[in-house]
């Protein structure tokens, strides 16, 4: 998993940086770091307005029945 992640991440900061990059053309760098801030309330507000803050317990894990059977002939 953080192996996935950090290649998902790596992955992205070039585009990240171009994209920086043309707003700072279009907007300069106090609009786009404005950008920038706001972009980072964003996920706060996403957790916030989840059923996460409503969890007490841990979940219980989905039931055998839940579970949809591995397909045929799949190894």
């Amino acid at each position: 998993m953080q192996a996935a992640s950090t290649t998902m991440t790596a992955g992205a900061r070039p585009l990240a940086a171009a994209t920086a990059g043309a707003l700072v053309l279009l907007l300069g760098v106090r609009g786009t770091l404005t950008v920038g801030a706001a972009l980072q309330v964003v996920p706060v507000a996403l957790l916030l307005s989840s059923p996460v803050r409503a969890l007490r317990d841990m979940p219980a894990p989905p039931t055998r029945a839940t579970v949809p059977p591995a397909l045929e002939g799949a190894s």
